[in-house]
């Protein structure tokens, strides 16, 4: 009895240690399946912060919906037209199949943040969020998409900026980033506190 005593402990660190490799090997996987996850686009805080508060959440309606309901909305605005988004280049703000209010807007009235619709060279329409401003116009970028569009929105390729979205899905990106904003923001106040 006292020898197995001993080997009890003994057989507990073995199962103990099993258990630990595991779990590292599931933390990997599931570390490595998350890194996977992350998405391109977009990473400054701030950035993100100004086109969370100038670019209008997506209304949810039913499938199917999303143009009827953005169509209603215009009709209110002078003005306004409606455009059905595809591509991937808003997600996760505007997923693809989300409709768009887009209204005039006068040129010196946009903001950073605003997501703006403007006709690029090969004559497409594209909706982008406003980062910044050159001589040349305002850089614009997909918050998905790597890096800036490779040409401005100027006063001749402006059509409008986003009033209204209606998606037939939520995302979570609205709330992650004013989370992440928030945190930052009362970490950045208690380091001021403690200074």
């Amino acid at each position: 009895m006292h020898h197995a005593r001993q080997l009890h402990p003994i057989s507990s660190l073995g199962n103990l240690s099993r258990l630990f490799r595991a779990t590292v090997i599931f933390a990997t996987f599931v570390l490595g399946l998350a890194a996977t996850q992350v998405h391109a686009g977009i990473k400054s805080k701030r950035q993100l912060a100004a086109i969370i508060k100038e670019t209008p959440a997506a209304r949810l309606v039913a499938e199917g919906e999303q143009l009827k309901e953005a169509e209603k909305t215009a009709a209110q605005i002078k003005n306004a037209i409606t455009l059905w988004g595809v591509g991937q280049s808003m997600e996760p703000l505007y997923a693809p199949n989300t409709a768009v209010v887009v209204a005039p807007i006068k040129y010196d009235d946009i903001k950073k943040g605003m997501t703006v619709v403007y006709v690029k060279n090969n004559g497409r329409r594209v909706a982008h969020s406003v980062i910044g401003e050159t001589r040349g116009g305002y850089l614009v970028q997909g918050i998905n998409n790597d890096e800036a569009d490779a040409e401005v929105v100027n006063e001749g390729n402006l059509i409008g900026v986003v009033v209204q979205a209606f998606a037939s899905s939520e995302t979570n990106f609205r709330n992650g980033v004013t989370r992440q904003v928030a945190t930052r923001d009362r970490v950045a106040s208690a380091d001021k506190s403690s200074s």
